[in-house]
């Protein structure tokens, strides 16, 4: 992102957001918790902690949003993960968080079609 190069910095992030939300899938605490509880409270905690970088990494695209993340985490003020392993287990075992309201509403197929025609631009 510091180049510039935001196309780039974006698929990157993307690409970072995939692999975290395909690491859960394949986890999945909500089977793992009926044979071994302490590994699904692990996998969470560690669900958890990529809510955090997610939010950290997502600010130079959508601060509102990963202010709200990182406010619902109680992690306002989390530095730049130079250690992403480190930064992957910075929240503790029983630490507290809230469930923010939706950050992202579903855009219906009306608004797609009157901010379409709103900010089509005019091509001369």
């Amino acid at each position: 992102m510091d180049a510039m190069e935001v196309r780039k910095s974006s698929a990157e992030l993307r690409a970072i957001w995939v692999a975290g939300n395909e690491y859960l899938q394949s986890a999945a605490p909500w089977s793992t918790f009926k044979e071994d509880p302490e590994k699904a409270a692990m996998q969470v905690r560690l669900g958890l902690n990529l809510i955090r970088l997610y939010a950290v990494l997502s600010a130079p695209f959508i601060p509102d949003a990963s202010a709200t993340m990182l406010a619902a985490m109680n992690a306002e003020g989390a530095g730049w993960p130079d250690d992403v392993a480190g930064f992957l287990a910075g929240l503790p075992a029983g630490h507290g968080f809230t469930v923010p309201d939706v950050l992202f509403a579903k855009i219906t197929d009306e608004q797609r079609e009157d901010w379409q025609s709103r900010f089509a631009g005019v091509r001369t």
